[in-house]
Parts: structure tokens; C-alpha cells; sequence
């Protein structure tokens, strides 16, 4: 064999130091439990809470944002006749520059519960959309998860510390593909992976101080996860599962309704009569 040779197989046979060998294999298990841990709270935030949503709104949300129309409709009458018998108690006669005006009024005083009232109905636009589709299958489910976790662990800021912008790009599409769960575009970012690699510590000190941000990342990730299950919707996906729980709050609101749409219908008769006909409207 000649010298150049046996330089080249030395060369291709380089023998890590032990310790590092085992704080490789240390990083690259914390890098998968990281991912696992991510692609959790991403399938908790956007599957998960989609589905919970869609099933409160059916169930009991609807009911709940008829009241909020509701009441919002009693509290604008309650304004509109406050203003006029403010009026018709200093002796005015009510015009229509009166009415122009309550009505702007009335538009600048409740705008952020209208805009309120928009966002329930976008949600629960949505949460009827859920229930479209289309649905990955279990199989599909499966590599969704599997492909996401993969690719988690080279291109997640979290997992691969400092990221270029490329990566960054990059984990922008992922997040978008699991999101939407579109996974023929998951697939083929992860066929077309431009193999960007981040560097990897070689030395026992930096070894360490990875090791050290994993474990750090990682209880960041289980704290939020506790966090957002914590808070709703999830917090109330135990009742929506109880049967009798819904039909009693269901009951609840239905009562709720029927005394909200007797008061408005007082109040929409006391408004009228405050009104001048448009005979003798000034």
C-alpha cells in the first residue's frame, strides 16, 4: 500500500475521544425529544384546539354569542333612550339631526364590541369549516408527525440553536405545511432539503453548554405545554365530553336567550315611543 494511501484511510478513520462519542449520542437524544415535545404542542395548538373549538362552538358557543348579540342590542337601546329623554326633559324636540347624530353616536360608543362581535362570527366560521375538511388519514397522520419531527431537529431554532436565514426561511415553510397539514408540501421540502447543516460542538466544554441549552429548551417546551393545557379551550374539553353537562348549559343559555329577547322587545317599544312620527319630525 503506498503512503498516500494509508495517509487517506487514516484520515477517513478518525477515532472520537470516548466522552465526546457519548455526548454526541446525548445531544442527538435530547435534539429527538425536543422535536417529539415541539411537534406535541404544535399538533395541541393547531389540530387539537381546532377540533375542541369546533366542537364548543356546536355545541355551546353559538349559544353564548347569541347572548353577546343580545345584550349588545339592550345596551345600544338603553343609550339610544337615555339620549333621547335627555333631550325631551330640556324641552327639545327631537329632529333628525338629533337621530344623525345618536346614531353616530351609538356607531363610536359600541365600535370594539361590533368588532367583537365580528371576530365570534369569524370563529365560529371557522369552527363550522373544521368540520369540512378534507382529513388526512391515520397513515397520513402518522407521516405527517414522522417527517415534521425529522426535520424539527435541523431546522427548529430551538433545537438547532443559532440558525442562518436560510434556516429560518426554511422552517417558515415547514411550519406552514404542518399547520395547514399539508403534507405533499412537507414532503417535498423535505425531498428537496438543501442539506443546510448547523455546526456541531466538538469539543467537550461546547458539548456541554448544548447539552445545557437542550435541557433548558426542553423544560421551556413542557412548561407551555402545561400552560396551554391549562387554559381554554382546553381546559373545558372534559365537560364538552360530558353529555348531561352540555344539555344542562345548553338549557342555561336557551333560559338566558329567551329573558335577553323579552327585555330588547320592552326596550324597542320604549324606544319607539320616544321617537317623533315623521309627520312632525323637525
Amino acid at each position: 500500500m503506498s503512503d498516500a494511501m494509508s495517509e487517506d484511510k487514516e484520515k477517513s478513520t478518525v477515532v472520537l475521544h470516548p466522552h465526546i462519542s457519548e455526548k454526541l449520542a446525548e445531544v442527538e437524544r435530547l435534539k429527538e425529544t425536543l422535536a417529539v415535545l415541539i411537534e406535541e404542542l404544535e399538533t395541541l395548538l393547531y389540530v387539537r384546539r381546532d377540533a375542541i373549538l369546533a366542537q364548543y362552538y356546536h355545541d355551546i358557543g353559538h349559544l353564548e354569542h347569541q347572548i353577546f348579540c343580545l345584550e349588545t342590542t339592550i345596551a345600544e337601546l338603553r343609550y339610544r333612550i337615555g339620549f333621547l329623554q335627555k333631550e325631551l326633559n330640556y324641552g327639545n324636540a327631537i329632529s333628525a339631526e338629533h337621530l344623525a347624530l345618536l346614531d353616530a353616536k351609538v356607531r363610536a360608543e359600541f365600535e370594539k364590541t361590533r368588532e367583537e362581535i365580528r371576530r365570534r362570527e369569524e370563529e365560529l366560521r371557522k369552527a363550522q369549516d373544521f368540520h369540512k375538511g378534507p382529513f388526512l388519514s391515520p397513515e397520513e397522520v402518522r407521516e405527517l408527525k414522522s417527517l415534521y419531527r425529522q426535520l424539527c431537529k435541523k431546522y427548529h431554532p430551538d433545537v438547532g440553536g443559532n440558525m442562518s436565514e436560510a434556516h429560518k426561511n426554511r422552517w417558515s415553510l415547514l411550519q406552514y405545511a404542518y399547520r395547514t397539514h399539508d403534507l405533499p408540501l412537507l414532503k417535498a421540502l423535505a425531498e428537496d432539503d438543501d442539506a443546510l447543516e448547523n455546526e456541531c460542538p466538538d469539543t467537550l466544554d461546547a458539548l456541554d453548554k448544548e447539552i445545557g441549552r437542550l435541557h433548558s429548551q426542553i423544560k421551556i417546551q413542557q412548561d407551555h405545554m402545561v400552560e396551554t393545557v391549562s387554559t381554554p379551550p382546553f381546559s373545558y374539553e372534559e365537560k364538552l365530553s360530558d353529555r348531561a353537562w352540555v344539555l344542562a348549559k345548553q338549557d342555561e343559555l336557551r333560559q338566558a336567550i329567551s329573558v335577553n329577547e323579552d327585555q330588547r322587545t320592552r326596550l324597542q317599544m320604549l324606544y319607539e315611543t320616544l321617537l317623533p312620527s315623521s309627520g312632525t319630525m323637525q
